[in-house]
């Protein structure tokens, strides 16, 4: 699960210890202290997981919860101090001091749980960097960085995203890729995905940023 992309809301003793720690396991994690910077984050970025310390949410735990998983299009594991119990609010609910190991494979047990997604006529199979045309049988190949874009405008769940949010989510915050390195990914994208690229229905341009349309409710994946 090398590559999964999980956005970690802790504060600042525990976070960037447990941060470089589920590094070390391959995952990409972005930490933050605040709960408002993680509804911000989970808007803009595409998120496979996210891990969150109960207690920096405070009196407002419930609430934050909803506003949080109704930006972010991924499961959530949240830590708690003394018994985990199960309910509704969490996919997966562990307890503090937590254990590495367990939490990595929580992780990579969540992130295992999204099935294909279709995307207009395809089987989206990102681990394997393909798209899948099942009425044609056919297969076309996805290179890392296509791979990498696809899949944030993905889980963006049909929201615009930004160029410099795409730029951060595929190339990571240090990268010095211009936008017209983007725009070229963008371009090679729509000629695998779109059946008439120069006329865009899947892929869009839109102001600031891009658009992946895609099926509402269950529909989304298969």
């Amino acid at each position: 699960m090398s590559g999964t992309r999980v956005l970690l809301l802790a504060d600042a003793a525990l976070g960037p210890a447990l941060g470089e720690a589920l590094r070390a396991h391959g995952f990409r994690v972005e930490t933050t202290a605040a709960a408002d910077a993680a509804l911000v984050l989970a808007g803009g970025i595409g998120f496979d997981v996210a891990v969150v310390d109960r207690a920096m949410l405070g009196t407002r735990a419930s609430a934050l919860i909803k506003r949080l998983r109704g930006v972010l299009s991924a499961p959530l594991c949240l830590l708690v101090s003394g018994r985990p119990a199960a309910g509704p609010a969490a996919d997966a609910v562990l307890a503090k001091p937590v254990r590495v190991p367990a939490l990595a494979a929580a992780v990579r047990e969540l992130a295992g749980g999204r099935r294909n997604p279709r995307i207009g006529a395809f089987e989206f199979r990102a681990a394997a960097r393909t798209l899948y045309d099942a009425a044609k049988r056919a297969e076309t190949r996805l290179t890392e960085i296509e791979t990498a874009l696809l899949d944030s405008l993905h889980k963006a769940g049909g929201r615009p995203l930004a160029r410099e949010d795409l730029l951060r989510a595929v190339w990571g915050y240090n990268s010095k890729v211009s936008t017209r390195t983007l725009e070229t990914h963008v371009y090679r994208l729509r000629q695998k995905i779109e059946r008439d690229p120069a006329r865009a229905r899947l892929l869009l341009t839109v102001p600031g940023g891009y658009r992946l349309v895609v099926p509402r409710g269950k529909d989304q994946s298969r």
